[in-house]
């Protein structure tokens, strides 16, 4: 879009300068007394601009030209199916238009990267404003042309507890293939009363397997905190499990009361946390920054458009010890403001478990008046140290690095409810503050 709207500007210029060449030529020029050397000038002006405009043409052609033949092949077989077509009753314009735009989107195999129809969009939003009354799994989803893809598992939600992981596509539920299926379709499948069962055939990688998952109705809040005791110490636990507009809200009446209860020791428990609103988790991570400390960075694909997002003032987290809890589905935001943290307090913090999930590449959207969208990956973000390696563009390929590692103990937790990770997350925080 870039190269036509320079072509139409320079396009604009030349008839400009032909306009002013000619009415020079037709009216200065007679009525004045001009040497042969001033003639030759104005001919190899004539000549040059006469080559710059047969350029363009020629420009122009070659970037339309691709196009303009598979739109008309597009025509084409709209043609002969409208026409020539057995059974007419099977043809939906709509229904196959929207179908190749989210074909053609999806051939950029960017899972971050997806068309949406009304329903879907709608859809969608609902599940980021938890607005809906959904009885169901209890994952953030996307279309695929496999299936649907999970791009977000929610904290202690049925799909957590079936072990369900990000980027993997459920194939069927309960033995119907979802390929075919709009988004809204295909969740109406997997939504059902809570407390039954839907059998989900997973793709992971390569591995497919089926699993079967309890549904239920959750009360969701992204923030919960509370007042935890060890060894003769009191810690801040705070646990944020997603990040939306109300998000800061809680954590700021949260952290209020911490500072009224004088506790400076916090456990932020950020696994299975894997994203949300980029503005939100900026104003979290720059509560443990000192005045103009930078935050985060972003990398359009404009320069001109990267951002450096700095502390606007010294907030009092800054000084207090604390230990982070990630998991390898710490991601997106959730790792933004784990690098915030971690590089602007260096000898203050320490990260515990496994690595994160590495998803440095952030999503909008782009509403139609239809009602549809287009979910797309729109740039990188990078750490205060301005890091960022994600060698596959949009794919994870590392994760921060925990200072300590330990892997969560399922068996210990079912038996007693016993939280290794949170337990080793105390004895880490306990030998900080010493």
């Amino acid at each position: 879009m870039k190269i036509k709207s320079y072509v139409s500007w320079f396009i604009i210029w030349i008839v400009t300068t032909l306009l002013i060449v000619i009415w020079y030529q037709s009216i200065i020029l007679p009525n004045q007394v001009v040497d042969k050397n001033s003639v030759n000038i104005w001919k190899t002006i004539n000549e040059k601009i006469k080559n710059i405009s047969e350029a363009i043409k020629s420009i122009k052609w070659v970037n339309n030209n691709t196009d303009e033949r598979q739109f008309n092949k597009f025509s084409k077989i709209k043609e002969i199916l409208d026409t020539q077509y057995l059974d007419p009753s099977y043809v939906s314009w709509t229904v196959m238009w929207e179908n190749a735009l989210q074909a053609f989107v999806a051939s950029l195999w960017d899972p971050f990267t997806v068309y949406l129809t009304a329903r879907d969009n709608k859809s969608l939003h609902e599940e980021l404003e938890w607005s809906s009354n959904f009885q169901w799994i209890w994952a953030v989803v996307t279309k695929v042309p496999t299936g649907i893809m999970l791009e977000q598992i929610i904290k202690n939600s049925p799909a957590q507890k079936a072990w369900l992981k990000p980027l993997d596509i459920i194939l069927k539920s309960n033995w119907t293939w979802l390929a075919k299926l709009p988004l809204w379709k295909a969740v109406s499948l997997i939504k059902w009363p809570a407390g039954t069962k839907v059998k989900l055939t997973i793709k992971r990688w390569e591995k497919i397997f089926d699993v079967d998952v309890t549904r239920d109705k959750l009360k969701l809040t992204s923030v919960n905190d509370k007042i935890i005791k060890y060894k003769n110490k009191k810690f801040w636990y705070i646990s944020i499990s997603s990040v939306w507009e109300k998000t800061y809200k809680q954590f700021k009446k949260d952290y209020n009361e911490l500072l009224s209860k004088h506790i400076q020791w916090i456990i932020l428990d950020l696994r299975w946390n894997w994203g949300g609103y980029l503005w939100i988790w900026y104003k979290i991570g720059a509560t443990w920054a000192k005045k103009w400390d930078i935050v985060v960075q972003t990398r359009y694909r404009d320069p001109s458009q990267n951002q450096v997002l700095r502390a606007t003032s010294t907030w009092k987290l800054y000084w207090f010890p604390t230990v982070i809890l990630v998991n390898g589905y710490t991601a997106s935001a959730g790792e933004i403001i784990t690098a915030a943290i971690k590089e602007n307090n260096k000898q203050t913090t320490k990260l515990v478990w496994t690595k994160t999930f590495w998803k440095w590449t952030i999503q909008t959207l782009r509403q139609f008046p239809d009602g549809s969208s287009l979910k797309y990956t729109i740039w990188k973000w990078y750490t205060p140290d301005n890091e960022n390696v994600c060698k596959k563009w949009v794919l994870p390929w590392n994760g921060f690095e925990p200072d300590v590692k330990i892997k969560f103990n399922p068996k210990l937790y079912k038996k007693n409810l016993t939280d290794n990770q949170l337990e080793k997350a105390k004895e880490v925080l306990n030998k900080l503050i010493k």
